[in-house]
């Protein structure tokens, strides 16, 4: 494989970068814990939170460093003879992507964080800092109900995972032969299910492979990212057994990519395409045999975690200064909104920037490049 086509490719998730990737968000919450409590009488030395602060951005370059250092996602090459392997009666669960997961939660707890900063040096407003610190404990709470809400938000396909999964346990499911082709992205705009999509073709008919989650996250595409490496195999497009019929023909149905040389990739068809699978030479009996998802792939992505790094910093140097700082109230308090706008614009930006691309690997489709060249002649 050269150079060109490595670039093409999504790096892979390494263990360096989970490791320091969550170590680096723990110290975050902590830090962000610590300033819940302000003690500005604390020397530098001596504070939680700037020690925490300096361990948050230590983490975070050796997590920048190995995102940078990360390995194409190569899998092993394809036999020469393509296999022709059974259904698996065992299916892995769907790996969960969910990236604003701790940013979500640090925006809910950023206004009380803001309030408790400018009472540390509150001068003036010293008798109404009870009344803003109400104020945005409730903010923080109202924000807290909806990131918990969006944890366990009901959605997802019809016959989804669990369908499928009992399902293959059970000996039966709807299975298509298909081999894996590109991985296509439909261009700017909003986003949704329907943008992204791995193509796969059968003898007779062509199949988008989508997300198996419109709605539970932001980021629905990443777990079809894996698929991308898979390009030129071969396998089986599984759903759930055939048994009723489910919502209007473009709906989502839960769906699962497993290929020859058993590498599992979750998402969804539209209703219509499972449906056409439900005939008596597509039903499949499952057999015992071992299979595993594909890798994680790094979700590092240049444009839009760098500006949000930037930001990041930003909001938590304002805090500490603000807080800790010896400098007059009204200088903490300017601090203290300055990082209430960057820690919100820099939470928001890095979700429309992460969202508005996709990454190495993504080719636009051809009724993407057609709009694409009459919006730009």
């Amino acid at each position: 494989m050269n150079d060109d086509d490595r670039t093409a490719l999504p790096r892979r998730a390494t263990w360096w970068c989970r490791v320091t990737g969550t170590a680096a968000l723990a110290a975050g919450a902590l830090t962000t814990l610590c300033l819940l409590f302000p003690t500005p009488e604390s020397g530098v030395g001596s504070d939680l939170v700037v020690r925490y602060a300096a361990l948050t951005a230590l983490l975070t370059t050796f997590w920048w460093v190995g995102a940078l250092l990360a390995p194409p996602l190569i899998l092993p090459p394809l036999s020469a003879e393509p296999g022709r392997a059974a259904v698996p009666a065992r299916l892995p669960r769907r790996r969960r992507v969910r990236a604003t997961l701790v940013p979500g939660l640090m925006l809910s707890a950023l206004p009380l964080v803001v309030a408790r900063t400018i009472g540390a040096h509150a001068g003036p407003l010293a008798p109404a800092m009870n009344l803003i610190t109400v104020v945005a404990g409730f903010v923080s709470l109202y924000l807290l109900r909806l990131w918990v809400v969006s944890l366990f938000a009901a959605g997802g396909p019809h016959a989804g995972p669990a369908e499928l999964r009992r399902d293959a346990a059970a000996g039966t499911v709807a299975a298509r032969r298909v081999r894996v082709g590109k991985a296509q992205w439909d261009g700017e705009g909003n986003v949704t299910w329907l943008a992204r999509r791995l193509s796969l073709t059968a003898d007779d008919q062509t199949f988008a492979l989508r997300t198996a989650d419109e709605n539970n996250t932001a980021f629905r595409w990443l777990d079809l990212e894996p698929g991308i490496a898979l390009e030129g195999r071969y396998g089986w497009l599984c759903w759930a057994a055939a048994g009723g019929s489910w919502g209007e023909p473009t709906e989502a149905m839960g769906a699962a990519l497993v290929t020859d040389d058993g590498y599992v990739v979750w998402g969804a068809t539209d209703r219509y395409a499972a449906e056409s699978a439900y005939a008596p030479e597509h039903a499949r009996p499952t057999t015992a045999r071992r299979v595993r998802r594909a890798p994680r792939s790094s979700q590092y992505r240049a444009a839009a975690h760098l500006p949000a790094l930037a930001m990041a910093a930003a909001t938590l140097l304002a805090l500490v200064m603000a807080e800790r700082g010896p400098g007059p109230d009204a200088v903490a308090w300017i601090l203290a909104l300055v990082a209430a706008y960057t820690g919100v614009r820099g939470i928001y930006r890095f979700t429309e920037d992460f969202d508005a691309a996709p990454g190495p690997g993504w080719v636009r489709s051809a009724s993407a490049r057609t709009r694409h060249t009459r919006q730009d002649p």
